[in-house]
């Protein structure tokens, strides 16, 4: 089985095509940090929209098969808003400003900017797997002992993609019914 990396010119006829693989799509680097197409990957912006948990407790316990989804509270930032604030040694689930729709024979990883690492934030590693489509849902940790500013709309994480032989089953094909299909935003779990 070979699997390869896509430059970025691969990336960019990806997303030059109908439907484009990435939306909206910015075929340079901008802004701080940075968005848009890199030399072996995208990086994608940070959206407006977020799950931000209530509270915690020593007793409290997350269970992804009966998840509490009382326990978070969406937050929809202000046009006027450009930052958002996370507090030391706490999470969110945020969404990409991006929309994607994979090709069958391409996924993609999505790991944390180097800019944010080096102030405490952790992005989870999140897969887009061949066949899904949907905003992507970034879990954000704050490792460190102070607040962290995030920009909204700038860059938040990148995004790498490997072309790989088509699986026999696509996200939308899957057993389990590939339940983040077509998510319109941070999506807690079920």
């Amino acid at each position: 089985m070979s699997f390869h990396f896509l430059p970025d010119y691969e990336i960019r006829e990806l997303c030059e095509r109908d439907p484009p693989m990435i939306s909206p799509f910015i075929p340079r680097q901008e802004g701080k940090p940075t968005y848009g197409l890199s030399s072996i990957g995208y990086d994608i912006r940070l959206g407006r929209k977020f799950l931000v948990p209530k509270f915690a407790g020593v007793n409290l316990v997350l269970d992804p098969r009966k998840f509490p989804k009382d326990m978070f509270t969406y937050v929809e930032m202000e046009k006027n808003k450009k930052t958002i604030e996370i507090a030391p040694h706490s999470s969110l689930l945020a969404e990409s400003l991006e929309y994607f729709i994979m090709p069958e024979d391409v996924f993609a990883l999505c790991a944390g900017k180097s800019t944010y690492a080096r102030c405490g934030i952790f992005i989870n590693f999140t897969v887009a797997e061949p066949g899904w489509r949907g905003v992507l849902t970034l879990e954000i940790m704050n490792l460190s002992s102070y607040p962290v500013r995030l920009y909204l709309e700038e860059g938040i994480g990148q995004m790498l993609f490997f072309r790989v032989p088509r699986p026999k089953r696509t996200y939308t094909e899957k057993e389990a019914g590939g339940i983040y299909q077509n998510q319109p935003g941070a999506t807690l779990p079920w």
